[in-house]
C-alpha cells in the first residue's frame, strides 16, 4: 500500500474515531442547543418527569435521534436516586402466561422510560430467596413477584421498595404492596358447572402446587360446584391431582386418571392452564383418546395458544394484557407516589368460551 493511501486510511479512521468519541460526549445542553428549547425541557422529556407539549416532546426527541445522544443513566441515577429498573420475578420463563404477561408489562414500563430485569425461581424457593436478597441489595426501584411463596423474604423486600404481587398474595397487615390476579375461584366453579350441565359427574381436575394461591383457588372453584351437586371433593382423591404448572406434569396427570377402570376414570378434566393443557392433549393424541368422544376437557387459559391448537377448547380466558397493564402501572404509581398507599388488591373477570371439547351425555354419568 502506498504511503498517500495509507495516511488517507489513518485520517478517515482517525476521523471516524473522533466522531465517536464527540457522541460519547454529547450532552442533555447539545440536544436544547438542537431543539431549541431549554435544558429543563430536555430533561422532562428524556425522565418523564413533567408536563411537555406534545409538539415540544416530538421536536425534542428528534434532535436526541439525529444526535444519537443516549443520557448517562448511571450520573442520572445518582441524581434523582432512581435506576428506573424494575425487577420481574417469575417461576418459570418457559410458561407462555409469563411470557405475554412480561409483553404487557414492559410495554407499560417503556412509557414512563423504566426498564425490567428478569428473574426465574424456577420453583424453588432456595433460588427464590437468594433472588430476592439480590434485588434488595441492588438498586432497583420497584419488583413484580408472581407467585413467590417466601413470604419473610417478600415483607422484608416491601419495606424497602414497592412490590405489586401475582399468583400468590400475602395476607400479612405488614405487607406493604398490591396485589393482581384473575377470579380464579370464579373461573374453575364456571367450568365445571358447563361441565355438570352437560351430564358429567366424574369430573377430575389437573391442577398446580397448592403452595400457590393460584392453584388453591382453583380446587376450591371445582369444588363448590361439585359440592352442588352432593359431590365432594377433597385433595386426596384419585380424580384430583396436584402438579407442577408445565408440559410434562400434565401428561403424567392424564396418564393416571385416565388409567383407572371404567368405573373410577373420569368422563371430564378440568386442566388449570395452559401449559397443563398441552400435556393433557398430547397424551390423548399419543393414546389415540379422542375429544370429546372418550374424554371431555376444558381449561383456563389464554386466547392466543388455545385458539391455535389442533382442536377448539372450551376455556375460560384470562386477560393477560389487562393484568400485565395494570401489574406495571401499580408499580409505578408505588414508586412515584410520595403519600404511602394502601394495599390494594384486583380480582379480574375471566370470560368463557364454548369450544368443542365438551361432550353433552344424555344421562348423566353414575
Amino acid at each position: 500500500m502506498g504511503k498517500t493511501k495509507y495516511n488517507q486510511k489513518c485520517n478517515v479512521t482517525l476521523f471516524r474515531f473522533r466522531r465517536c468519541l464527540i457522541k460519547k460526549n454529547l450532552t442533555i445542553k447539545d440536544v436544547a442547543a438542537e431543539a431549541g428549547v431549554s435544558v429543563a425541557t430536555v430533561s422532562r422529556v428524556i425522565n418523564s418527569s413533567g408536563p411537555v407539549r406534545p409538539d415540544t416532546a416530538r421536536i425534542v426527541q428528534a434532535a436526541i435521534d439525529k444526535l444519537e445522544y443516549s443520557p448517562n443513566s448511571i450520573a442520572s441515577s445518582l441524581k434523582t436516586e432512581r435506576s428506573h429498573i424494575i425487577g420481574y420475578v417469575v417461576t418459570d420463563i418457559r410458561n407462555t402466561v409469563f411470557t405475554f404477561l412480561m409483553a404487557a408489562i414492559q410495554g407499560v414500563l417503556w412509557e414512563y422510560n423504566y426498564s425490567m430485569m428478569l428473574f426465574a425461581t424456577n420453583g424453588d424457593p432456595a433460588k427464590e430467596a437468594a433472588i430476592l436478597r439480590f434485588i434488595s441489595m441492588q438498586k432497583i426501584d420497584g419488583a413484580i413477584l408472581n407467585s413467590c411463596t417466601n413470604t419473610q423474604a417478600i415483607l422484608r423486600l416491601s419495606k424497602k421498595i414497592p412490590v405489586v404481587l401475582s399468583g400468590n398474595d400475602i395476607s400479612d397487615p405488614n405487607f406493604v404492596g398490591d396485589f393482581v390476579d384473575s377470579d380464579n375461584h370464579a373461573a374453575a366453579y364456571m367450568l365445571t358447572s358447563h361441565l355438570i350441565a352437560n351430564g358429567h359427574r366424574r369430573i377430575g381436575i389437573i391442577n398446580g402446587p397448592y403452595n400457590l394461591d393460584v392453584s388453591t383457588e382453583r380446587f376450591r372453584g371445582y369444588q363448590a360446584a361439585m359440592s352442588a351437586i352432593g359431590i365432594h371433593m377433597n385433595e386426596s382423591s384419585p380424580l384430583v391431582c396436584e402438579s407442577a404448572f408445565d408440559i410434562s406434569s400434565g401428561y403424567a396427570a392424564a396418564d393416571s386418571m385416565l388409567r383407572l377402570d371404567a368405573a373410577r376414570r373420569p368422563t371430564a378434566l378440568v386442566v388449570a392452564n395452559n401449559e397443563l393443557m398441552k400435556g393433557v392433549l398430547t397424551y390423548c393424541n399419543d393414546h389415540n383418546m379422542r375429544i370429546p368422544d372418550e374424554i371431555s376437557v376444558v381449561t383456563i387459559g389464554n386466547r392466543h395458544e388455545l385458539d391455535h391448537l389442533y382442536l377448539s377448547p372450551t376455556y375460560m380466558e384470562t386477560n393477560l394484557e389487562e393484568m400485565g397493564d395494570r401489574l406495571a402501572r401499580l408499580i409505578v404509581e408505588r414508586i412515584e407516589t410520595e403519600t404511602k398507599l394502601p394495599k390494594r388488591t384486583f380480582r379480574l373477570p375471566a370470560f368463557f368460551h364454548d369450544g368443542n371439547t365438551v361432550k353433552e351425555l344424555h344421562a348423566p354419568a353414575p
